[in-house]
């Protein structure tokens, strides 16, 4: 279970010592076939005109078609359609509601529906889609998943998804595409280049990683407000484990400054694109006889509990495997898969008895987990059944056990999650839902950012399936929606997030605005881990409005296939409306309007943290100069009661403005220049000297009401 580390400091002017996150780890509702899992439908070939094969949109959008206003689209939907325009109200991102009014039939013909939107949506003619799949729910509505391609080249995180209704019509859209791009003239960069470039910049953080070659490539990159083109690079993240179980990071590398641009955190190896049928993984299974095992397991507390367990027999050589052959399944040595070339070293038995209690645990919950999901329509996280490897005894080179739970992505064939004995992680279906969750979200959108809102998002849509899938088990007795407390230690609070050192809405003691520049080693790359408990909120409220388990099973999880990956709070707020609506739910529509109106997540989020108040709190704010705007800067306030609280300069004004309780603080500054820098730990002086050394540290004193301005980092 991924979890979050407080920094230790024992007094108010003590010093500072580490910053570091630890964090829950990491896609997809399909249409069921005859055995009741999903399956996509897969385009059997790409359309369109372009010599990539991508199908050129050459809508009439400025040709003569009629472009729709949002009144048309209103008058079309009855009144009830849903628009949300990106931040600077330029294009749409979501449409909930009718926009065309002929039926639609196949992904290509999908396209014709956006000839009345492209104005809307910001499309010029010459647009590039390729059809990644169709599917189609339960409820009979079917998502047609498409990627942007610029150039014959993909652009990173660019999804658009038409949703058709039972009836065949377009009612719905999510968009992530990039607007009016123009014409492609991409320049090319060697692999090996590109290579060189990371590995000077891994070099410079004394980070020992490897280099997964065979999955550099040339894409485009989506940075404020323009396209970049890049090459990227996936490397080992040498943070995970120890911090967060992203266990890979893809490094941007910008081709036309020969320059490295931004790493982002990724539990997904080519994002989605690569073929992991080569690798033929489900071929392990084909020997094994299905037997069983019942017996009884040793709970954390000393209770004990009766379990039964599929066991794959191997006639061949005799043994017993904890591996199940229906679902594809299997228990292996995660030492050997991570540091002896991917080794699958099976956990087997001579005689079906002497199982480890760790690892009977942690396989029989994550089968309970995937069956909820295969209920769902779900068959592994990828929705074609993809083996999944659980690697037992999580831990770093040297065998030390590493104290988390994770997904670790898709590798060599195997969707890979650990174990570890540091821990009672595998006693939490929670825990283990949430793991399972983030492979869901993976394989449903093929990429996430991992960055401010969308990554507290990404982490969040983990914590309340992990949560609700718990419930539905009935594996807990917990009433105050904990989180981590079947395993005797909780890492998080549903109800009251501020017990855990996170906010209860925008702007809320712990809050962290979205930030400019990204680094997990000071900003938890926007507070990921610390805003998740903003849309896990939104669940446990709508608990209390009185929607139950199982109605907030299906609206979380049609709102995970509905959203691309740039999709805010805003489009969650659409997404959320289109659910209650495709279930039937719609006397909650105006509960959530009011829960997300309560949170903060309405409107201008970051006047609304710049304008939130809380009873024994006042305000510290901290300008942070020009020349400091590209650093990775956070303020820690420590006050006289022992608390942090961590603060970050929000990205749109470069200002650090957060709430503090009232009384005596101090505050100490972690700064580094760039990603080629180490991080210094400095402190707030009686001169106001922001770097000072951690032992001068001043002590200031925060009114209720009131806001101390401490000046300006510079």
């Amino acid at each position: 279970m991924n979890k979050r580390k407080k920094i230790v400091l024992k007094k108010l002017t003590a010093v500072l010592l580490v910053m570091s996150f630890l964090v829950m780890s990491v896609s997809c509702g399909k249409g069921k076939n005859e055995e009741g899992y999903s399956e996509k439908r897969l385009a059997t070939e790409a359309f369109g005109i372009a010599d990539s094969g991508d199908f050129e949109y050459n809508g009439s959008g400025g040709n003569g078609a009629r472009q729709l206003t949002e009144q048309d689209i209103q008058d079309m939907s009855g009144g009830n359609a849903i628009i949300v325009y990106d931040d600077n109200h330029q294009y749409v991102t979501t449409i909930i509601g009718k926009f065309y009014d002929k039926k639609v039939t196949d992904m290509e013909n999908a396209i014709n529906s956006l000839d009345g939107i492209a104005t809307l949506l910001g499309f010029e003619k010459g647009v590039q889609f390729f059809g990644m799949y169709g599917e189609t729910n339960a409820q009979g509505y079917t998502h047609f998943t498409y990627q942007q391609r610029y150039g014959g080249i993909t652009i990173a995180y660019s999804t658009l998804r038409i949703f058709i209704d039972p009836e065949g019509y377009v009612c719905g859209l999510q968009n992530s595409f990039v607007p009016e791009l123009g014409i492609a003239e991409p320049k090319t960069m060697s692999n090996a280049d590109a290579e060189a470039i990371v590995q000077q910049v891994l070099s410079y953080n004394n980070a020992n990683v490897r280099i997964f070659s065979e999955y550099t490539k040339q894409v485009f990159y989506y940075l404020n407000d323009h396209v970049v083109n890049c090459m990227v690079v996936y490397t080992d993240n040498p943070s995970a484990g120890g911090s967060f179980d992203m266990p890979y990071l893809a490094h941007y590398v910008d081709i036309d400054n020969n320059s490295y641009l931004i790493n982002i955190p990724t539990s997904n190896l080519n994002e989605g694109n690569g073929n992991i049928d080569e690798y033929n993984t489900d071929q392990y299974f084909e020997d094994l006889e299905m037997q069983s095992w019942s017996g009884t397991v040793t709970l954390y507390d000393g209770r004990t509990e009766q379990i039964t367990v599929p066991i794959g027999y191997n006639s061949k050589d005799g043994l017993y495997y904890l591996a199940d052959k229906e679902r594809k399944i299997a228990c292996a040595n995660w030492w050997d898969f991570e540091f002896n070339n991917f080794t699958v070293n099976f956990k087997t038995s001579t005689n079906n008895q002497d199982w480890d209690n760790e690892h009977l645990l942690a396989y029989y919950n994550y089968i309970r987990v995937y069956d909820y999901y295969a209920s769902l329509g779900v068959k592994s996280i990828d929705g074609f059944g993809m083996p999944i490897l659980i690697g037992m005894d999580y831990c770093d080179q040297n065998h030390n056990p590493i104290d988390n739970a994770c997904y670790m992505g898709r590798y060599v064939g195997w969707a890979c999650f650990c174990s570890s004995k540091a821990n009672n992680c595998n006693q939490c279906i929670d825990t283990l839902g949430h793991e399972f969750t983030h492979g869901v979200r993976d394989g449903s959108m093929g990429s996430a950012i991992y960055q401010n809102e969308l990554g507290a998002m990404h982490e969040a849509f983990s914590d309340v399936m992990g949560q609700l899938i718990e419930y539905k088990l009935e594996a807990t007795t917990d009433t105050e929606w904990k989180l981590g407390e079947c395993g005797g230690k909780i890492w998080r609070s549903m109800s009251n997030p501020n017990l855990y050192n996170q906010p209860n809405y925008v702007g809320d003691l712990y809050y962290v605005s979205p930030t400019r520049v990204d680094d997990v080693y000071v900003n938890d790359h926007g507070g990921v881990h610390i805003n998740s408990s903003l849309m896990n909120s939104i669940c446990y409220k709508l608990n209390l409005y009185g929607m139950t388990v199982d109605e907030q099973l299906h609206v979380w999880y049609n709102v995970l296939e509905t959203l691309t990956p740039r999709g805010d709070y805003d489009d969650l707020y659409a997404a959320l409306i289109f659910a209650l609506r495709v279930y039937g739910l719609t006397q909650y529509e105006q509960p959530v309007k009011t829960i997300f109106d309560e949170l903060g997540l309405s409107g201008d989020r970051i006047a609304n943290a710049a304008n939130a108040t809380k009873p024994g709190c006042g305000r510290v704010r901290i300008q942070v100069s020009d020349a400091y705007i590209d650093h990775s800067i956070a303020v820690i306030i420590l006050t006289a009661a022992g608390n942090q609280i961590e603060a970050f300069p929000d990205e749109k004004n470069n200002i650090i403005d957060c709430l503090a309780p009232a009384g005596q603080i101090s505050v100490f500054v972690i700064e580094r220049p760039n990603l080629n820098s180490q991080t210094q730990i400095t402190s707030l002086d009686s001169n106001g000297n922001f770097f000072a050394s951690q032992s001068s540290a001043a002590i200031f004193s925060v009114t209720e009401g009131q806001t101390l301005d401490l000046g300006t980092i510079q």
